[in-house]
Order: structure tokens, then C-alpha cells, then sequence
């Protein structure tokens, strides 16, 4: 299995100390093959004699800069006959604003760039590691074909898979509002990843995420979701709402030590709060240690986020680890909800969770509320928070939308922060 020692990084950087402390800190993560350039120029030269897998590029810089750079080396790419090569994985970092960035990406990914980051300076050692992960999971050796039991699921190959959440053209994230029984009115929303491809985005979306697990890019999908998230709530925030969002991630990724610093970063830079973040404890993934999955829930409450056990009532996700883990939410199990009408015992069940839910002081989420006859019968039962059909997922355009054009959201003033 390939580490960061085995990954050769360009960077591109003509401040001498700015390109020392990058170069050193990757080297203490245990990379041993950094090449450094002053500007475009060097870093032509460079490549022609080295292969990468990495470049962190400047933008503003003499002689060549970083968009003349890219230009060069997609000429110089084209005129060598015979060559297929694929082009490394570009980390755009400068002081440039979010907007600028953003320029810059689809300038890289238009000339042939199929891995794509920006990142702010300065650098920080979290993010760091999320563009290491992502780099180490793009040269991972990919398989063609999957098992298993789906004819469409065996067809979707590892490079499928890595493409689906590195291009933004495929990967997507749709909210799901969660709405009050009493009103039908948003007081939050999940996040929910989506595959924007035409043969794959019928799956749903836990069939996604969990194929993304199984290739071991579960860091990576959860790093792309929350950065999709913070912007849409940059962006909420402008308009004079806060509305609380929930992010779904398994254990395995959530043992992950880094994890809970590089959220708490990319919080702050948004200029958010961390009360309106709630991660959701899924069951996708392979079996973890138990001590560094408690070690990171813990951190996550006391950084100040929230945290939701999801599938209650179902599956794995039982009493028992609500009263090991510091969870603040319940998120009810959407086939129990189904049954709530026409099945006393999930009834009794549903109505005895939200009694609990009460006496631990708990928000709790009925998942799968798909008509008013549920919701109707939820509120009378004391629900206070329901996603489902009555409130459909949309689009983050849609929701922004949708908000913009209502008033049923919390302002900025009002909020109140479900788990």
C-alpha cells in the first residue's frame, strides 16, 4: 500500500521561506521526494525531467505564473506524440479570494487538470492532509470491475468511483430540509451526497456512500461534503439566515485523528459556528477501534458540534451507544417510520424514543416522513424535527432558492440548533 513517501510533490512558489515551510512540512508528514520551483518556468523544467504526482501551484508569480504554467504544460503535454500520460493532481494555494479560486479551478480542470484543489494560504497541517489522502487514493492500482450481487453496482469501477467525487460535475450534494410537524416550516437540513452521473445517479444515496467506503475514500467524500456544506451556510448567512446543517459519516472516518482539527479549520475560515455543524453517525464501513472512534466523538462535542446517531431503532445503532458516546440527536430509523401507521409495536417503539429522546435531552429526527398522514401523527406524538417526501431533498441552488424566497427559515437571530 502506497504512503506519502512514495508520492513525488512539485511545488511551485516564488517566496523563498513560503516554499521552505510548505517543503518541511510535508517532509515531517515522511514525503522524501519534494521538488521545488521559483515559478512556471522551473517547474516546466522539472517536469520534464521528474514525474509528479502532486503540485502545489502558486498563482501570482514572476517570470511564469501559475494560469501561464498551466498553459505551458498542457502545450508542452500535447506536443510529446505517443505519450498518454495523465496529468497530476493541482492544488491551486495563494491569498486570493474564494471567488478567484474557484476561477482558477475550472481554469485547470478546462485545460485538462481531472484532480483539482484550492487552498488558502497559509497552509495548514489539516489540510495538508486531506489533499495527502486524496493523492494517495488517486494512485492507488483501480479495479475494473466489483463484485457483488447488482449488475450495476459490478459495473461501476474504481475509477468511476474516484472520478465521482473529485469531478464537480459529478459529485453533488442535495439538502434535505428537515421541517417542524407543527408548520411544515425548515428549521435545518442533511446533507446528502449524490452521484451527478447518467448511467449511476439513480442510486440511492447510501448505496454511494457506501461504495465509496469500500475504496476506502470515505475521508475524502466526507472532506468534499463539508466543504459544500459550509459554502451553501457562507451563503445562508449572507442572506440573513443560519440554518443548521447535519453531515453524515461512518465510524471508520470519523476514527480518523485529524478529523475533528480539520472540520474546527474549515469552520473558522467560513466564519461560522460550530453549533450549527451536527455530524450523523452512520454504520457504512469496515469494523474500527473503538477507542480513537470515542476519542474523535468526544472531541467533535467538546470543539462544539453536534452529535446524531443515525438509523435508530434499526441495524446496530441502539441504546447502548447512546449511552457510551456523548450524542446530543437521535435520528429514527425511516422503515420504522413507515410502519407507524399501519403496525402498532413501531408505533409504541417510535413514540417510546421520543420519550427518551426527552428525558436525555436529545433532539430526535423522524427520518422517512413521506406523507401528511405521518406527519400528522408524528406531531401528536410530540416530533418536533422530520425529513422525508413532505419536504423533498433539493438541489443546494434549489434550497438557496427556496430560502431566499421564504421566510419559513430561522434568521440569523432566531436560530435555534437541532442535533
Amino acid at each position: 500500500m502506497k504512503s506519502i513517501s512514495d508520492l513525488s510533490i512539485l511545488i511551485v512558489e516564488d517566496e523563498p521561506l513560503q516554499r521552505a515551510v510548505l517543503a518541511g512540512n510535508l517532509k515531517r508528514m515522511g514525503a522524501q521526494k519534494v521538488l521545488e520551483a521559483a515559478d512556471g518556468q522551473e517547474a516546466i523544467q522539472l517536469m520534464g525531467m521528474h514525474g509528479v504526482d502532486l503540485i502545489f501551484c502558486d498563482i501570482g508569480m514572476p517570470n511564469m505564473d501559475g494560469p501561464q504554467f498551466i498553459v505551458q504544460h498542457v502545450e508542452q503535454a500535447r506536443s510529446e506524440q505517443g505519450t498518454q500520460r495523465q496529468f497530476p493532481m493541482l492544488v491551486w494555494v495563494s491569498v486570493l479570494g474564494a471567488g478567484m479560486l474557484d476561477s482558477h479551478i475550472r481554469l485547470a480542470k478546462s485545460a485538462g487538470f481531472t484532480v483539482v484543489e484550492a487552498l488558502p494560504k497559509p497552509l495548514s497541517n489539516i489540510s495538508l492532509c486531506y489533499v495527502i489522502e486524496l493523492a494517495l487514493a488517486l494512485s492507488k492500482p483501480r479495479r475494473q470491475r466489483r463484485p457483488g450481487a447488482d449488475d450495476a453496482l459490478r459495473n461501476i469501477t474504481d475509477d468511476d468511483l474516484l472520478r465521482a467525487i473529485c469531478d464537480v460535475d459529478e459529485f453533488d450534494v442535495w439538502y434535505c430540509p428537515q421541517v417542524s410537524p407543527e408548520s411544515l416550516r425548515t428549521v435545518a437540513a442533511a446533507a446528502e451526497v449524490r452521484w451527478n452521473h447518467p448511467r449511476f445517479r439513480k442510486l440511492r444515496p447510501e448505496q454511494f456512500m457506501a461504495l465509496i467506503e469500500q475504496q476506502g475514500l470515505g475521508l475524502v467524500l466526507f472532506y468534499r461534503t463539508v466543504n459544500h456544506v459550509l459554502r451553501v451556510q457562507q451563503k445562508l448567512k449572507a442572506y440573513g439566515h443560519c440554518l443548521p446543517f447535519s453531515i453524515k459519516a461512518s465510524a471508520q472516518t470519523l476514527q480518523t485523528p485529524e478529523i475533528v482539527d480539520y472540520l474546527a479549520d474549515r469552520v473558522r475560515q467560513h466564519q461560522l459556528s460550530p453549533e450549527q455543524v451536527s455530524i450523523v453517525l452512520t454504520e457504512n464501513g469496515a469494523p474500527v477501534r473503538s477507542v480513537h472512534l470515542s476519542a474523535s466523538l468526544n472531541r467533535l462535542r467538546i470543539k462544539g458540534f453536534g452529535l446524531a446517531l443515525n438509523g435508530f431503532g434499526a441495524g446496530s445503532a441502539n441504546i447502548n451507544m447512546l449511552s457510551e458516546m456523548p450524542f446530543t440527536g437521535i435520528h429514527i430509523d425511516g422503515g420504522l417510520i413507515g410502519q407507524l401507521l399501519r403496525h402498532e409495536p413501531s408505533r409504541s417503539m417510535v413514540d417510546s424514543i421520543f420519550d427518551m429522546g426527552r428525558r436525555l435531552g436529545m433532539d430526535v429526527v423522524a427520518c422517512g416522513v413521506d406523507d401528511l398522514e405521518t406527519s400528522e401523527a408524528l406531531r401528536e406524538m410530540g416530533c418536533q424535527l422530520m425529513q422525508g417526501g413532505v419536504a423533498p431533498p433539493l438541489k443546494a441552488s434549489e434550497f438557496l432558492h427556496a430560502v431566499r424566497r421564504g421566510t419559513e427559515a430561522p434568521s440569523c437571530d432566531s436560530a435555534q440548533v437541532p442535533a
